[in-house]
């Protein structure tokens, strides 16, 4: 539709139906933490940071995200309008002060 903008789907959510679809898991434990860790990597990809020291802190809620997508997939409560992402992340800055910041793919560092 002309003029109509486009959505932005989370890209968790689609790497949860790209999961579902193209591969298979004997238990629900062994999908999340895959999901996980290749959504952590994706994220390492792009201009964002995950320090160190809360790498594992991030993959568990990550973990405990993707269960959640699971159980309402699996139960038929999961609507795709719930993952539409709409570009923006949060900067916090070293007085604990939240800005939002435009996240695009110019974007060369959140200060700019």
């Amino acid at each position: 539709m002309p003029g109509k903008k486009r959505q932005k789907v989370d890209p968790l959510y689609q790497l949860f139906e790209h999961h579902l679809v193209s591969r298979s898991y004997e238990d629900s434990g062994k999908f999340t933490k895959d999901l996980a860790t290749e959504y952590l990597a994706y994220i390492d990809t792009t201009l964002a940071h995950v320090p160190f020291k809360l790498r594992q802190l991030v993959t568990e809620d990550l973990e405990a995200e993707a269960h959640e997508m699971l159980v309402k997939k699996m139960y038929g409560t999961m609507k795709p309008a719930d993952y539409v992402n709409f570009g923006g992340v949060v900067h916090v800055t070293k007085q604990d002060e939240m800005i939002w910041v435009r996240f695009t793919p110019k974007t060369k560092s959140l200060t700019e």
